[in-house]
C-alpha cells in the first residue's frame, strides 16, 4: 500500500481496509469533523441496517437511506449486494457530484466495481473531472482497485490523522490548481 505521502497532491484518496477494520465510523468522523470545519461533503457513506447482514447507504447531503443488500435465503453464501440498489446509488452519488463539494465520499469500492459495474462510471467521471474523491476499499479488492486508479491515488489506513493529512495535501493542490 502506498501512502498518503507517497502522491501527496492526489485528490483520489483510496481508504484500505481489511474486515475487522471500522473503516466506516472512522470515515464518518472525518466527515463531521470536515463539516465542523465548514467544508461541503456530500456523496455516501455506508451504514449497518436493522438486521445483522442488512447494509445500506446514507446520501450526506440528503439523509435519504437506501438498502443494498438482497435476501438470497439462509443457505446463501455468496454476496448479496443488490444490483439494482447499486444503481441506485450510482444516480445518488451523480446527484451528490452536481452540488460540487469540497469532497466526495464513495462508500465502497466493491465486487461490483472491481468487475467494471456498479458505482465505477460515476468514480471515474469525478476523478476525471479533478474532483478530491474519498473511497473505501476493502483490501480483497485492492489490486482491481490499484488496476482503476493506475497510481493516481493517495492510499491510507482508516485512521482520523491519515485522513487528516491526506485532506491538507489536497486541499493545497487544489488551492494552485
Amino acid at each position: 500500500m502506498r501512502n498518503a505521502e507517497a502522491t501527496p497532491t492526489s485528490r483520489l484518496a483510496a481508504v484500505l481496509f481489511d474486515r475487522e477494520e471500522a473503516v466506516d465510523d472512522v470515515m464518518r468522523a472525518f466527515i463531521e469533523g470536515l463539516r465542523a470545519r465548514g467544508a461541503k461533503v456530500a456523496g455516501l457513506v455506508q451504514e449497518p441496517g436493522a438486521e445483522e447482514r442488512d447494509l445500506r447507504v446514507r446520501d450526506l447531503s440528503t439523509g435519504e437511506c437506501l438498502p443494498i443488500m438482497q435476501d438470497l435465503g439462509a443457505e446463501a453464501t455468496g454476496c448479496a449486494v443488490d444490483p439494482a440498489a447499486i444503481a441506485v446509488a450510482a444516480r445518488m452519488l451523480d446527484r451528490a457530484r452536481g452540488e460540487k463539494p469540497d469532497l466526495l465520499v464513495v462508500n465502497r469500492f466493491g465486487r461490483l466495481e472491481s468487475e467494471g459495474a456498479g458505482m465505477i462510471a460515476e468514480i471515474g467521471a469525478a476523478v476525471a473531472e479533478g474532483e478530491a474523491v474519498l473511497i473505501a476499499v476493502p483490501l480483497r479488492y485492492a489490486d482491481a482497485w490499484n488496476a482503476f486508479a493506475d497510481g493516481l491515488d493517495a492510499q491510507i489506513r482508516p485512521e482520523i490523522s491519515e485522513l487528516d493529512r491526506w485532506w491538507r495535501a489536497a486541499g493545497r493542490q487544489s488551492a494552485s490548481a
